[in-house]
């Protein structure tokens, strides 16, 4: 499958985007690109997707450093953005070849087609088959799939489907236990739409920000404007609702069955996702390794990316993990929030 064209980040971010301080974010969005991603069981034409990665020489050039590395893929959790992988990218993308990419009904990626079309449902099936398209298109070898929060569960639904294109798993914080999204999957329209505008707002986002996080000094207001940026975008709302109107992931039964080892990484002080979640994936899967990271919360990525990134290579390479040292706050650079699953857990 040949690689479509991508699309100048300027065209598509939202004009908040200027109210972001942080620099890492602000790097992260200047090479946020979109390619045309077709999605086989959705009526509509291939979708605007947005990602970060490698263009063809890079590619190459990683190929060649990284030599039997596998590539990375980052996944975000629910209504975040490849943003939340702004402070791990940079230190991934040195070693081998890294993509972070907003699936279906989420971040960057063009919205405007659940716009136009309120009876369309975005479903785990979708964001599979998302995913594995942006695979034959870019990778096309068997990657490591990173997946935080509610990206965790999909990366485990994405590697049972399509076993073939996962070589390993880096579970961040993840969900995988916890069924669905309750009773908003069943909401009059009107109602899920109140309910989402409450996902919008400020309040709420800061809140779940300060929830997200163990070290206070990274809860700023500024990580607040960028994890709530891709909700400026046309048709954020309607993606949400049609993807709640599928009633989310329902995968703890099944991830006995998956079968690629599993790094497990857990915030000691997370308080979204409780600890014993994380003994539960190292009890279920077959061929997992569990990791703590000390001083931290729901967001390794963010509030410990060194450790994390350190955690990632030394898994895909086999090698033992490296022992933690204290990381030292900067509070002038925010980390962002995977907000919404301190909202949903999804």
């Amino acid at each position: 499958m040949a690689q479509a064209q991508a699309q100048p980040s300027t065209s598509f971010m939202p004009q908040q985007l200027a109210e972001v301080t942080e620099p890492a974010a602000k790097a992260m969005a200047a090479r946020m690109q979109r390619t045309a991603v077709p999605i086989p069981s959705l009526p509509i034409p291939p979708l605007a997707t947005a990602f970060v990665g490698p263009n063809e020489t890079q590619k190459q050039q990683l190929r060649a450093i990284a030599q039997d590395r596998p590539p990375v893929v980052l996944l975000h959790g629910f209504d975040s953005s490849s943003l939340e992988f702004r402070r791990l990218y940079p230190l991934l993308e040195p070693h081998t070849e890294t993509y972070a990419v907003d699936l279906v009904g989420w971040g960057f990626t063009d919205y405007e087609p659940f716009a136009a079309d309120p009876e369309l449902t975005i479903s785990p099936q979708q964001k599979r088959e998302h995913l594995f398209s942006f695979w034959q298109q870019h990778i096309q070898r068997p990657m490591v799939l990173v997946g935080s929060s509610l990206g965790g569960a999909i990366a485990l639904d994405f590697a049972l489907e399509y076993p073939q294109a996962v070589e390993k798993l880096v579970l961040i914080d993840a969900q995988g236990f916890i069924e669905g999204i309750g009773p908003m999957a069943s909401l009059p329209r009107p109602l899920a739409a109140a309910g989402v505008w409450v996902l919008r707002t400020e309040q709420l986002r800061m809140a779940a920000n300060r929830m997200a996080y163990h070290d206070q000094a990274f809860a700023t207001p500024d990580a607040m404007r960028v994890g709530r940026l891709h909700t400026h975008l046309a048709g954020w709302s309607d993606a949400n609702i049609a993807f709640m109107r599928s009633g989310g992931y329902r995968i703890s039964t099944r991830i006995p069955q998956v079968q690629q080892p599993a790094l497990v990484l857990w915030g000691r002080q997370d308080q979204i996702l409780e600890p014993k979640y994380a003994a539960m994936f190292e009890e279920a899967l077959p061929n997992a390794t569990l990791q703590w990271v000390e001083e931290c919360g729901h967001c390794a990525h963010l509030e410990q990316p060194a450790v994390t990134a350190a955690s990632i290579l030394a898994f895909i390479d086999g090698t033992d993990a490296p022992q933690q040292q204290q990381q030292s706050t900067v509070a002038g650079v925010a980390a962002g929030s995977s907000v919404a699953a301190a909202v949903m857990v999804q």
